[in-house]
């Protein structure tokens, strides 16, 4: 009878013991599924952010292929601009580039662009922030962009200042 309840006992603490370690194994299983879900918020709101991005890169590049300033129209609301074509596409690429930009810099807040990409991207903002006869393009749309992002920016050297 003693052996008979030993055995009883070794198998309750056995069955305590499965029980823990099934408790373990669904906590660490919640904890997975909520990485997950985390994960995919990220995903879905950089898609959303590459989205938008995407659509106004095409306006501005239906604004070049009429012939139509895009800051003169679209934040200027001057319709009697004059600039000659090439000017217009100088100035709509200039727009176009620093919304790609700005996207990078949200894709990288979010931890979908790596170090080694995010510094040679770093050198590409430096490099368009130096267009000088840009710069004012850069400050009137400057005013629309994150304000992380346009600090990150404006702390380049400003190689536009006469010296």
């Amino acid at each position: 009878m003693n052996k008979n309840l030993s055995s009883l006992v070794n198998l309750s603490n056995l069955n305590n013991i499965f029980q823990i370690i099934g408790v373990i194994g669904l906590i660490a299983s919640l904890v997975f599924v909520g990485l997950e879900l985390q994960q995919n918020q990220k995903i879905a709101l950089a898609k959303t952010q590459q989205e938008r991005n995407n659509s106004i890169r095409n306006q501005i590049t239906s604004y070049t292929i009429a012939g139509l300033d895009w800051q003169s129209i679209a934040i200027d609301s001057n319709d009697y601009y004059e600039y000659p074509l090439k000017e217009i596409a100088k100035r709509n690429a200039y727009h176009s580039a620093w919304f790609l930009y700005e996207n990078d810099f949200f894709q990288y807040k979010q931890g979908l662009i790596s170090e080694d990409v995010w510094r040679a991207k770093v050198n590409a903002f430096k490099k368009w922030y130096d267009k000088c006869d840009m710069r004012y393009l850069f400050k009137v749309r400057s005013k629309w962009m994150p304000v992380a992002f346009r600090e990150l920016i404006e702390s380049f050297p400003d190689n536009c200042v006469a010296p």
